[in-house]
């Protein structure tokens, strides 16, 4: 047994008893810290050697394993009936506890689906966010809005049904509504349409969505001949006008070559820790909506599990599951997700593999689809977080930086008179200051004036809490002071795991740039040493901010805290207006209601303490 399972043992007797005791058959696992939070969320077809498996030979597991198995101090189980069962049960729980190392959607929000409520005598056509077991039909999820929006604006205006919100048949309008007027409803409200006729609209609309359109158009083509030899030449020209713009929409549609049934084609593409998963939802041989889904998953797992996640995720929320799903690879326990899959559809579900052929040729639209949104989700993050100011720029030739800094925090030491050690954090980006990333410090742990122990203390529990997060630093670490600045600086971020971290020291005397390579001085012109300069005064700014707030706490600090309904802002205006707590006390009802900021039940709170105080005193 390795050293690094030898050290565990002593911690974790009860986690080795707990392993020993792992029943042998289908469930779910639960990594947790000892905190007690869930760290990784996983199923097993035999619980005892899955979860054992971990904590077997840990060098040969990949680093990341190692960190989650460092982490790990419990470990809690459900048994199953089934893998099914256990398939579902892990969905739940990961949706539960959303857990650190499980893969998850980059962008976890619910997205909206096209909703037909056939439980209503009049149905209506709403965009939703949820599926409901209600009666009605759901389509979607629509991962791109835009799309939807498209779809909804043809199929309400083409087949007239309505959007509104009103419950029919109840209540009772005088006239129908702009839509009417404007073609986009048959007004059920007002009875100029029958019910039985809105019925058929609603039927022909869901069969539009189903994309079983050439049936649409098949009906709408047979009756407008029955409209022609009716001699109903009007109402014939008016519905061959609704074919021909349905026929156009047809044909904006993108067809799959040899494949003429229903079916979904799921493509999945990574790249490192992220992965894009994309479903082209065909019927009929052709597609009728794409949806994607970003992922991000720590362990960097290979193509198949951000299969599994492409299915966890979109299915459950599906309006609509076809009898044949492709994949662009092979997953575990394959016959587990086909009967998963038959349980939501709640009818027979077949999963493929396609290796040639028409199906391969569909996989491999969906993962070039896949990649085409994969590259531009990275260019769209590279173009919103990649700010790079000259100054950063020149900072980096300056310095010999192995890239350009386009990040930078800065640490500074404070304190007045021996007093109230502080510390301050400012965060850089592209030059500018971001301040949702500014931390400020009171030292806990050194007592005195001792600037290099108060700078290992605050570094310590700051890049402590970036290394639980799995957060790394800025791409250039500045802190105020020299060489034993630094060096505390250096042994603090190697501690934590952040021994590459760009770091540098900049004394105030000379302006001298300290690097662990020696001392680098640049000229007062430089824009690298005006952005350093601009970084560590800012920093300097912010401690100094910190300091005359605490300060000024303690000279506030009065008997005025104790007197209910009297916070800091009333308690200043009281002070400023009357100059001392003397003459608060001897003032009147109506000199204390005269002051900024005070209610009458603030001046009868402060003339009630100030009394009982007098009884107190008196006694």
């Amino acid at each position: 047994m390795s050293s690094e399972h030898d050290d565990r043992d002593p911690r974790d007797d009860a986690l080795n008893r707990k392993l020993r005791l792992l029943p042998s058959a289908p469930g779910v696992y639960l990594h947790k810290d000892a905190q007690g939070k869930v760290l990784y969320v996983g199923k097993a077809k035999r619980l005892n050697a899955r979860v054992r498996s971990y904590f077997q030979d840990p060098e040969t597991k990949d680093p990341k394993t190692r960190a989650l198995v460092r982490k790990v101090a419990d470990v809690d189980y459900i048994a199953t009936d089934s893998e099914t069962d256990a398939l579902v049960l892990e969905d739940q729980l990961i949706k539960e506890y959303r857990p650190h190392y499980n893969v998850r959607l980059k962008d976890d929000k619910h997205y909206p689906y096209l909703r037909v409520s056939l439980g209503e005598d009049y149905p209506r056509l709403t965009v939703v966010r949820r599926i409901q077991a209600d009666g009605a039909r759901y389509f979607g999820p629509y991962t791109n809005v835009h799309a939807m929006r498209e779809t909804l604006k043809f199929a309400a205006g083409f087949f007239q049904v309505r959007t509104c919100s009103l419950d029919l048949p109840d209540p009772s309008v005088d006239r129908p509504c702009l839509d009417h007027q404007i073609g986009r409803c048959t007004a059920p409200c007002v009875a100029l349409v029958s019910e039985a006729e809105y019925r058929e609209q609603v039927r022909q609309l869901v069969a539009f969505l189903e994309g079983r359109d050439r049936t649409v158009v098949d009906e709408l083509t047979t009756r407008m001949d029955d409209l022609s030899r009716g001699l109903r030449f009007e109402e014939a020209a008016t519905l061959r006008d609704r074919i021909r713009r349905l026929e156009t929409t047809i044909a904006y549609g993108r067809s799959l070559p040899g494949l003429t049934s229903d079916v979904d084609v799921c493509g999945v593409v990574r790249d490192g820790q992220d992965a894009c998963g994309v479903v082209l939802r065909a019927r009929g041989g052709r597609v009728l909506t794409t949806h994607h889904f970003l992922m991000r998953d720590r362990f960097e797992e290979e193509l198949p599990v951000f299969q599994a996640q492409l299915l966890r995720e979109y299915y459950p929320r599906a309006g609509d599951i076809p009898p044949l799903v492709l994949l662009s690879c092979d997953l575990d326990a394959m016959e587990t997700w086909t009967d998963w899959l038959g349980r939501l559809r709640q009818a027979p579900v077949k999963l493929a593999v396609p290796r040639r052929g028409a199906r391969r040729e569909a996989v491999e639209m969906a993962q070039k689809n896949a990649a085409f949104k994969l590259g531009e989700r990275a260019l769209q993050d590279t173009l919103h977080t990649r700010r790079v100011d000259p100054g950063d720029v020149a900072l980096q030739q300056a310095l010999g930086l192995h890239r350009v800094p386009e990040t930078i925090e800065c640490f500074d030491i404070s304190n007045l008179q021996g007093r109230e050690t502080v510390a301050s954090l400012v965060y850089f980006r592209g030059g500018e200051p971001l301040k949702s990333r500014y931390r400020r410090f009171r030292i806990r742990t050194v007592e005195g004036v001792d600037d290099f122990a108060s700078m290992e203390e605050v570094l310590d529990r700051y890049y402590g809490k970036l290394a639980e997060k799995e957060e790394a630093p800025a791409d250039l670490v500045v802190v105020d002071g020299g060489v034993g600045q630094l060096g505390r600086a250096r042994a603090v971020l190697a501690r934590h795991g952040f021994a590459d971290t760009e770091l540098i020291g900049l004394a105030k005397r000379e302006e001298t740039i300290v690097r662990e390579t020696g001392e680098v001085k640049l000229s007062r012109k430089s824009p690298a040493l005006k952005l350093l300069q601009r970084v560590r005064d800012e920093a300097h700014r912010f401690a100094i901010t910190y300091h005359r707030l605490l300060r000024d706490q303690r000279t506030t600090a009065s008997e005025l805290d104790l007197i209910p309904g009297i916070g800091r802002i009333k308690k200043l205006s009281l002070l400023h207006h009357f100059g001392s707590v003397q003459a608060i006390r001897d003032a009147s009802p109506e000199e204390l209601a005269g002051v900024r900021g005070i209610g009458r039940q603030d001046a009868i709170n402060i003339l009630t303490f100030f009394e009982e105080q007098r009884k107190t005193q008196g006694r």
